[in-house]
């Protein structure tokens, strides 16, 4: 899973000369795969500081892949670092990104001269990064372009006692609110938005037009990457599809196998969830507590498997429990666990100031959720409680719980599995495969031919329902609420984009 934030296990050369260097700050540009990533940096070292504007800041921290339409943007913020400048790109092309390579990615080498590339994706790998920084090349003179100025039609207005103006606010394609680049544009009234313009597609991949010009086997590759911090639920929604291609069906041990893995990439997705929005609310002990909780978890789940989940979830593949169990120490922990969420819960239902931020804002009605084909948490935030930001916090902590709960009792069963390599031979039809991932219902149509590629390709992704929504649901808000209802609807923009 993405954001390795385990413990150091040594402590890291050059200490000495670290006491003798001012902190570094940085800020950081998620081009939409590194939101839990960037999370877990956050804070993390007295040395390595985060601020929020790039003049204030002599390092830029790049999450790859980066689209064409985003390259505007991150030039103007290289532009506004403060020099002598330093930038590090985070990702390395992976075989199963060749496909896309023609997708109208940056090189960001050219656009950026000076950049250093790391292709470790984890935390402690740029902690020990950036700690040389001053052996890398300064960032160089940029010439590109930067962002193109875009004219927004005001509203009518209407005369008032007190007169105030009309102001367009532009908040993206960089800003915390959501998991990769968005872009709003909030027409506002003194401090109340009227109406809001939304423009997406800087994180566009096309995965559907990559997958059918790729060989069945290898779009399983592509199909973790629909949504890059649930990798899990996209090749699990893939795999289902072909296996009823193929006529077949799990065994009762290797499907419940299969939802434990999915019930803890859900709670994983949660938590680091809870960390931005706790950022974004301001409140100290909810941001300590949400980012313990978040570092626990990916430390005892990092040692239950001996082989990554995605090694083994494939058509027809079976493994026995115990070549893929590593840890049954870590598995004993999770119930104990599992009461650490319900606590968090507690501290969020009984805070009065998380109350005043977030009870009564960002309404969304069942009826108008379902309507527009939203799915996941978002929707049992309205189904079981007032369907304002409180009751989305609510339903996703509650629904962490019990997705903790049910994977540990499915890991710490007696059962074993037969073993057997995946199938590929994939037959002419039509299949529909919905997986619940953690923003909502994951559903892919995939249509064979009989061929050694799909004929047709077509994903229901979450995140492109609710993203429709925003301008209603922000019209008549405060704009210091805008971003916390955002954030509360979890956005993550390379799965909305495709």
């Amino acid at each position: 899973m993405t954001g390795n934030v385990n413990a150091p296990t040594k402590t890291r050369a050059g200490w000495l000369t670290r006491l003798r260097q001012l902190p570094r700050h940085y800020v950081t540009i998620d081009g939409g795969s590194g939101a839990h990533l960037l999370a877990a940096l956050s804070e993390r070292d007295p040395y390595l500081r985060q601020v929020a504007s790039p003049r204030h800041a002599d390092l830029l921290i790049i999450v790859e892949p980066i689209c064409q339409q985003f390259v505007p943007a991150l030039v103007d913020v290289a532009k506004a670092l403060a020099r002598p400048a330093h930038v590090l790109v985070v990702g390395e092309p992976a075989p199963e990104l060749e496909p896309l390579a023609d997708n109208g990615f940056a090189r960001l080498e050219d656009l950026l001269p000076g950049a250093f590339r790391l292709p470790q994706v984890s935390v402690e790998a740029i902690l020990d990064v950036v700690l040389g920084a001053e052996r890398w090349s300064e960032l160089a003179q940029i010439d590109a372009p930067g962002t193109e100025a875009t004219t927004i039609q005001l509203p009518q207005k209407h005369e008032q006692e007190m007169a105030t103006e009309l102001v367009v606010l532009s908040l993206g394609p960089i800003q915390p609110f959501t998991a990769g680049p968005l872009r709003l544009f909030l027409v506002c009234d003194g401090e109340q938005v009227l109406s809001a313009q939304v423009e997406s597609g800087y994180a566009h991949r096309g995965i559907a037009e990559a997958m059918r010009q790729t060989e069945w086997q290898q779009t399983l590759g592509l199909a973790r990457l629909l949504d890059p911090l649930a990798p899990i639920a996209g090749q699990l929604a893939y795999t289902s599809a072909v296996e009823q291609l193929q006529g077949s069906q799990p065994s009762g041990g290797i499907a419940a196998l299969r939802s434990s893995v999915l019930a803890l990439e859900r709670v994983h997705n949660t938590l680091w969830w809870l960390v931005h929005v706790a950022r974004i609310l301001a409140d100290t002990e909810f941001i300590d507590r949400a980012y313990q909780l978040a570092t626990d978890f990916v430390t005892r789940t990092s040692n239950i498997w001996r082989q990554p989940p995605t090694a083994w979830i494939a058509p027809q593949q079976s493994v026995v429990l115990s070549a893929v169990s590593k840890n049954p120490s870590a598995i004993a922990l999770l119930p104990t666990f599992a009461d650490h969420v319900e606590a968090v819960s507690r501290y969020v239902e009984r805070n009065r100031w998380l109350a005043l931020r977030t009870r009564g804002i960002g309404f969304l009605a069942t009826e108008r959720l379902k309507a527009a084909g939203v799915s996941g948490p978002v929707l049992f935030g309205s189904e079981l409680g007032a369907g304002d930001v409180h009751s989305r916090l609510a339903a996703r902590l509650h629904a962490a719980t019990i997705d903790v709960r049910a994977a540990t009792e499915t890991l710490t069963g007696d059962v074993s599995y037969s073993i057997q390599e995946a199938r590929w031979d994939i037959p002419a039809g039509e299949a529909h495969a919905a997986v619940r991932g953690p923003r909502g219902d994951i559903g892919l149509h995939l249509v064979s031919n009989g061929g050694e590629k799909p004929a047709r390709v077509e994903w229901r992704r979450p995140s492109s329902a609710l993203l429709p929504l925003l301008p209603e649901i922000l019209a008549g808000q405060k704009l210091v609420d805008a971003e916390v209802i955002v954030a509360s609807l979890d956005l993550a923009m390379a799965e909305a984009d495709g």
